[in-house]
């Protein structure tokens, strides 16, 4: 039976109600700063991101690439999470399953991309991937994406890359948000948050509740290829000024996600299948500037997550299964960051974590891991009329697990004129064995074999070569090209560890395998106009080979493309959008008819096509906008390899209520 605890969520709504609460109290002390608050977007370039240096700086100054999704985007694209957002991105690919949505970059597998959450590591893998479906976008005020990889500042698991999740906080005096949606299997979206913010206090509070029913993309069969769903957040961020160089910021939610479905064994029995998974978060942050030319921060967080997993067979109980993974990561960050001279910028810092995962599924029913990682880089300005500026790092992590591991990473930038940038890489990455690859414990007596982890595991490594071309000639054109490669070594997969006797079952395990290479680039671009119309579209070339088997990298789309159209209309408060993506076949390797040789299965093309209308009703101070779409317009999707959602119609609003 799945137990559904509730003291965390109790827990967290006490704690939000409680931060607010005290933000209100300080409202009546604190004068408001004045400053006015406004729906335009800012321009790309005044964008600040922080993934690629682990320092804030302007997105047009960064030496390292980072693609933004920013709020304005994510409130005009209709999407409900992050999954969704990340669908239409150039350069993604997402993979479906009833575990959830995981995503690819580079061409690397999911397990590759290191998922942060205001730049702390998120848990909660399922076959070593995180479900992008599971975070809500109304709590998100960006989302950055810097690809290729980033373990010189990140450690383990950002071979392919990092996406980089940020929080919204208050803005304004008072503000108060809500939306609401109703769609097609019974969508149901719905969330509301309110933020102040008043001399040294701000705080914003946000809830949420999203439901959906299941569907079959085959109707042939009882099993559900995308399982019903109900999903309930809250959460809560607040900034407290101690003085003008120095803020504390604490944080904490609150998400539970219910999945029910059906599945089929090859033998022909039913499952009811239902998985539920909690996740707390509790993070405190201070953030100090000593002098004009020193940072320090120090960062505290917390991870609570549980998924449990029951699999009941109708009809009978002999084949019943019931699974409970909890896991608890406590991690802690110093940073310090040092401006010298007007040519230098250099930032050290220490990592630390400590994760613990509890499992049916492991040998010793327990597993544990530290991790010390010290990492130092240098912002050298060598030039500025062409600037020129060159970016080394190193990274040293030590682990309870396998020992020490160096990550160093040359990046540098150069630009021949105003409009133009040209920024390159070269860097290690790598990824260190899971929990389950490493303590693995399954038995299947009746086929005669067993299944172990394997603690003598390497971590599996990669070399990245990129290099990026941006150019935007004017406001209205931005053009980029780029080009990357990943040698990839020690992949981890199964083995044999040594073969049966008579008597004794054949023990298969975790080993290290294999090498990998890929390889490709991205053309995109984006053209705006004085009526109100944009467009933008890219294409991914990704070039994937399993070296050790000679044949491509499963369910990596050799070509895609993707693209977007926008029609404003101002004098009516209107707007249009479309967008859409196109990806090529996919190589699968499957033993169809039994031989024990696999057999090569590809996907066909799948072209996704998204519409939307947006109609703005507007006062002084609190803004209203109604809003219908259709997702998946040509039904697009399969059972076998394409499990996406049949076509969706849906309809709701957004309204907004804020105080200068």
């Amino acid at each position: 039976m799945i137990r559904t605890p509730s003291l965390p969520f109790i827990a967290c709504i006490a704690l939000c109600f409680t931060a607010v609460t005290a933000a209100h109290a300080e409202s009546k002390e604190g004068d408001s700063d004045g400053r006015e608050t406004s729906d335009e977007p800012d321009a790309p370039d005044d964008e600040i991101v922080v993934t690629g240096s682990r320092t804030e700086t302007s997105r047009k100054d960064s030496v390292v690439s980072t693609q933004v999704i920013a709020r304005t985007d994510i409130e005009s694209s209709g999407a409900s999470t992050v999954a969704d957002l990340l669908d239409s991105q150039p350069g993604v690919t997402l993979d479906r399953s009833f575990a959830g949505t995981s995503v690819r970059l580079q061409g690397l597998s999911p397990e590759h991309t290191l998922v942060l959450v205001d730049g702390q590591r998120v848990i909660g893998r399922k076959n070593g991937a995180i479900d992008m479906s599971r975070y809500p976008v109304e709590w998100i005020e960006r989302i950055e994406i810097v690809k290729g990889p980033s373990s010189v500042l990140y450690g383990s698991d950002a071979l392919g890359g990092v996406i980089n999740i940020i929080t919204r906080k208050a803005e304004g005096p008072f503000s108060a948000d809500a939306y609401a949606s109703y769609g097609t299997l019974n969508e149901i979206d719905s969330s509301a948050s309110t933020a102040v913010e008043r001399g040294a206090v701000s705080a914003r509070i946000h809830a949420g509740y999203h439901t959906h029913d299941g569907y079959d993309r085959d109707e042939k069969t009882l099993t559900t290829n995308g399982p019903s769903r109900e999903t309930i957040h809250a959460g809560n961020i607040s900034t407290f000024a101690i003085n003008p160089d120095w803020r504390i910021t604490p944080r904490i939610s609150y998400r539970q996600q219910d999945s029910r479905g059906v599945s089929e064994s090859g033998g022909g029995a039913v499952f009811d299948v239902r998985n539920l998974s909690e996740e707390v978060q509790v993070a405190l942050g201070s953030d100090a500037s000593f002098v004009a030319t020193d940072r320090f921060q120090v960062t505290a967080f917390s991870t609570w997550y549980r998924d449990q997993y029951r699999s009941d067979q109708r009809g009978s109980d002999a084949l019943d299964a019931y699974e409970d993974t909890q896991e608890l990561l406590f991690q802690g960050a110093v940073q310090y960051d040092r401006t010298i001279g007007l040519n230098h910028r250099t930032t050290v810092g220490v990592d630390a974590l400590s994760e613990e995962m509890t499992s049916g599924r492991l040998g010793p029913g327990e597993g544990d891991r530290q991790r010390v990682g010290l990492f130092a880089q240098d912002e050298w300005s060598i030039n500025d009329a062409p600037r020129i500026t060159l970016l080394p790092g190193v990274r040293v992590d030590v682990d309870s697990q396998f020992g020490n591991h160096t990550t160093p990473r040359f990046a540098g930038r150069y630009d021949p004129t105003e409009s133009c940038a040209i920024r390159a890489g070269f860097g290690w990455g790598y990824r260190a064995p899971s929990f389950k690859e490493l303590l693995l414990r399954f038995e299947n007596p009746g086929a005669g074999y067993t299944v172990e982890g394997n603690q003598n595991l390497l971590p599996e490594t990669s070399r990245n070569a990129n290099v990026a071309v941006e150019w935007t000639p004017s406001n209205e054109l931005w053009l980029s090209l780029s080009g990357f490669r990943n040698d990839v070594k020690d992949l981890i997969g199964f083995g044999t560890l040594e073969d049966g006797v008579a008597g004794s079952p054949t023990r298969f395990g975790y080993i290290n395998v294999s090498e990998a290479l890929t390889q490709g680039g991205e053309i995109n671009t984006e053209i705006t106009t004085g009526f109100g119309f944009s467009i933008g579209g890219g294409y991914a070339l990704t070039d994937t080979r399993d070296l050790t088997n000679d044949r491509p990298l499963e369910g990596r789309p050799k070509h895609r493309a993707t693209g977007s159209l926008n029609q404003t209309i101002k004098q009516t408060g209107t707007l249009l959008t479309a967008q859409g993506s196109w990806s090529g076949t996919k190589f699968y390797f499957i033993d169809t008819d039994g031989a024990g040789e696999e057999n090569q299965l590809e996907s066909e093309p799948t072209t996704l096509i998204d519409l939307r209308i947006f109609q703005d009703i507007r006062t002084a101070r609190t803004g209203i906008r109604l809003f219908a779409g259709t997702d998946n317009l040509l039904n697009a999707g399969d059972a076998e390899f394409q499990p996406i959602a049949p076509r969706t119609f849906y309809a709701g609003f957004t309204g907004r209520y804020a105080t200068n």
